[in-house]
């Protein structure tokens, strides 16, 4: 039976979902697949891991893929590309990440009323800059934004601190920015389902992100699959400003009067946008998977293994993934169920 060290457990950074489990037929194993964050360090504990799945790595983030065990590399983060390709020549590179799986049936259009003129959807995190959108908000208040936040963790007092401080210079500034999920100190009450998400997103005329520093922005996939135009700012990781261009949105001077007249600009010009035009034309969930089980279909026939991916699905959302002391409990289950 396999173990895990505690240290590993505990290690939340780890992320997997499992495409497809492993079979085995007469003896043999036909390879399953799994993306997972944290490739390396996973299979020091799980040594027989490759032996039953084909490893896509999930990076999810800025920088480099750093897995020398995947199989697959998602790359996030382009501008790493070349560099990625000579560090890892036996791997197959996708120019894809998890946002690029968006679901453009689930984020779509609906036709609703516009309420609000900007919408945000974020984590209460620092890096976020939620200050950045109060402020800008402030400098137009005949404009109505509507924002949501969440908890990474659950709403720990440095998470309700810095909501706290947002909720504080809205009122102070009188920025014309509604909360409606500002008194809830955790994730219970918070819209869940694609459903609702996408509902509140038809109901702005264009997404903001006010991010300094992350991977391909999920909030910014699902503005654009609705058809919503979205401001990014200019001094964001690369991969936060990929599909960023005169279709789908800006990138806007990431100071309060910045994001206020890229505001004014979109709204004063929202024909000239076709956010989802673009998204259905080069991402998206049906080309992304196409990409997947491509490379996957490659792997197969070098190894002369039955290709059984034909029904793969992932959404790229992280409700989708499994974390933590779950996930590596998951995996070795599929392992010992498959021996």
């Amino acid at each position: 039976m396999l173990t895990i060290s505690e240290h590993y457990i505990s290690y939340i950074g780890i992320g997997a979902t499992i495409l497809r489990e492993p079979e085995k037929k007469r003896g043999e194993v036909t390879k399953g697949a799994i993306i997972l964050s944290y490739v390396d360090e996973i299979t020091k504990v799980i040594p027989e891991l490759k032996e039953y799945f084909y490893i896509i790595e999930r990076r999810g983030w800025r920088g480099i893929n750093k897995s020398k065990t995947a199989d697959i590399k998602l790359v996030d983060d382009l501008s790493t590309w070349e560099v990625t390709k000579k560090m890892f020549p036996n791997a197959v590179l996708l120019d894809i990440g998890a946002p690029d799986f968006i679901d453009t049936e689930a984020f779509r259009p609906l036709g609703v009323k516009k309420d609000y003129d900007g919408i945000q959807i974020s984590s209460w995190d620092g890096f976020k800059r939620p200050f950045l959108l109060i402020q800008g908000a402030a400098l137009i208040p005949n404009r109505r934004f509507l924002k949501l936040g969440h908890y990474v963790n659950e709403g720990t007092p440095r998470e309700i601190a810095l909501r706290n401080a947002c909720l504080a210079m809205t009122k102070k500034l009188g920025a014309n920015i509604e909360f409606p999920f500002g008194n809830i100190d955790s994730n219970e009450e918070m819209p869940q389902s694609k459903e609702d998400i996408n509902m509140y997103l038809n109901r702005a005329k264009v997404g903001i992100l006010t991010t300094k520093v992350e991977g391909i922005n999920r909030f910014k996939m699902e503005c654009l699959s609705s058809n919503i135009p979205i401001l990014i700012p200019a001094d964001t990781s690369y991969p936060t400003k990929k599909h960023i261009n005169d279709e789908t949105g800006l990138l806007f001077d990431p100071t309060p009067e910045g994001l206020a007249e890229s505001v004014e600009y979109v709204l004063s010009n929202r024909n000239q946008f076709n956010p989802r035009e673009y998204v259905l034309k080069n991402t998206g969930i049906n080309q992304s998977h196409k990409k997947l089980k491509k490379a996957l279909r490659s792997l197969c026939e070098k190894d002369g293994a039955e290709f059984i991916f034909d029904n793969i699905y992932w959404d790229g959302r992280n409700q989708s993934i499994l974390w933590g002391r779950t996930a590596l409990k998951k995996i070795i289950e599929v392992i010992e169920k498959t021996k």
